[in-house]
C-alpha cells in the first residue's frame, strides 16, 4: 500500500461529510486523531459552511404523545433536491418546546417548565442543560450561541426582573455566570433573542435595541431604522441572515408587504435589504429565514393562503417559487439554514 502524507490526508477528510468521517473514525487511529481534533472540526466546519451553507436546511418538527405522556422531536434536513430526510429523533419530557435557529450546526430548544436541550442532529448527540441552584424558576426565554473569541456555545437565560444566566459548554460541562442588568436593557418578551456575528440582540423596552457581546460579555444598545421609530414594536421582528443582524418591518395595513433592514455592525447603522411584496395575499405570518450567497433570494417560512410552507422570494424580479418539500407533510414546523458539524455535545 503507498504511503500517503498525513497532511494530504487531514486535507481529503475536511472535506467529507460528518456521516462519512463517522465510519472512517474506525478505520485506524491517525483518522479518529484526526477527526477528534478541535482543530480538525473547526477547519472541517469552516470548510462545509463555504461549499454548503446555501444548500442545506434543517426542519424541526414536534410530536406530542399523549399516550404515553412524552413529546417527540424530530429534525429534517433538505438539501438542493428539496428532499426531506430523517436525520434525528428524540423523547423528550412532555411540554411545549421552543426551537432556537441551528447555530454552527448545533440546534438548541427549550421547554415551557424550564428544562433547555442543545443537540448535534448529524452526530445524533444531545445534552441537557443542568438545573443549578434556583434554576427550576421559569425563565423568559433562551438564547443560543457560539463564542468565537473562547472557541465555546454558550446558552443565555432570561428571568425577570433584569436577570439573565450564562451557561458555558466548557469540556462537556456547563459553567453559570448570573448578571442583574440596567433596566434600559429590559428584554421584550415577544421573541427570543436572535444571535449574530458574536452578538445577542433584542428588544428593549425603549424603542431600541440591545446587543450583548458573548465574548466580552458586555451590554450595548442600538437605535432602529429612523423609519422604524414610531412603528408598533410588536410588528417588528429580529432575523439572522448569513451571519448579520436583521430587522423585519411587519407594519403595513394592508398586511402584503414586508420591509427587510440589515445592521452593519462595522459602520454602525442600517441599510434597508429589500421589500417583500405579495399581490394578492397578506404575508404578515411570513418570517425570512435564510438567504441565498448572492443576496438575490430570500427563503421564507410562513402562513400563506391558511398553509404553513417554504418559498423563496426573487428580490430583483419580485417574484415567489415555492419550495415543494418532498417526504414531509406537516405545515407546522420549524426551519433554518443548517451546517453539518462534528461537535460532540453529549457522550
Amino acid at each position: 500500500m503507498a504511503f500517503i502524507p498525513s497532511p494530504i490526508i487531514y486535507n481529503i477528510l475536511s472535506k467529507l461529510p460528518v456521516k462519512s468521517l463517522a465510519r472512517f473514525k474506525s478505520l485506524n487511529k491517525l483518522y479518529c486523531s484526526f477527526i477528534n481534533d478541535p482543530h480538525f472540526i473547526n477547519a472541517h466546519f469552516k470548510n462545509h459552511s463555504v461549499v454548503h451553507g446555501d444548500l442545506c436546511l434543517i426542519l424541526s418538527w414536534i410530536e406530542h404523545q399523549n399516550l404515553n405522556n412524552t413529546t417527540k422531536i424530530h429534525f429534517f434536513t433538505i438539501k438542493d433536491n428539496e428532499h426531506a430526510m430523517i436525520e434525528y429523533s428524540m423523547p423528550v419530557s412532555f411540554d411545549t418546546y421552543h426551537i432556537l435557529p441551528s447555530c454552527n450546526g448545533l440546534i438548541c430548544f427549550y421547554g415551557l417548565h424550564g428544562s433547555v436541550h442543545v443537540c448535534n442532529p448529524t452526530t445524533k448527540t444531545i445534552v441537557n442543560l443542568p438545573n443549578i441552584d434556583d434554576d427550576l424558576q421559569r425563565f423568559q426565554s433562551c438564547g443560543f450561541g457560539f463564542d468565537g473569541i473562547n472557541g465555546t456555545y454558550k446558552v443565555i437565560k432570561f428571568f425577570d426582573p433584569h436577570k439573565i444566566e450564562i451557561f458555558t459548554m466548557v469540556n462537556g460541562s456547563w459553567n453559570k455566570i448570573r448578571y442583574t442588568y440596567s433596566p434600559c436593557f429590559g428584554f421584550q418578551h415577544h421573541q427570543p433573542p436572535v444571535f449574530a456575528n458574536g452578538f445577542f440582540y433584542w428588544f428593549s423596552i425603549s424603542p431600541s435595541i440591545v446587543s450583548f457581546d458573548i465574548g466580552k460579555e458586555t451590554f450595548e444598545t442600538i437605535s432602529l431604522p429612523q423609519s422604524a421609530l414610531n412603528k408598533d414594536k410588536y410588528k417588528l421582528y429580529l432575523v439572522e441572515l448569513k451571519g448579520e443582524l436583521c430587522m423585519v418591518d411587519l407594519d403595513f395595513e394592508d398586511k402584503k408587504r414586508v420591509d427587510i433592514w440589515i445592521f452593519k455592525s462595522n459602520e454602525e447603522h442600517w441599510v434597508k435589504l429589500g421589500t417583500i411584496v405579495h399581490r394578492s395575499e397578506p404575508i404578515d405570518t411570513t418570517r425570512p429565514v435564510g438567504i441565498k450567497a448572492n443576496k438575490k433570494e430570500i427563503l421564507l417560512h410562513g402562513f400563506i393562503k391558511g398553509l404553513g410552507h417554504l418559498s423563496c422570494y426573487n428580490m430583483e424580479t419580485g417574484k415567489f417559487r415555492p419550495i415543494n418539500i418532498k417526504g414531509f407533510t406537516s405545515h407546522y414546523f420549524h426551519v433554518s439554514q443548517h451546517v453539518e458539524t462534528l461537535f460532540q455535545v453529549g457522550d
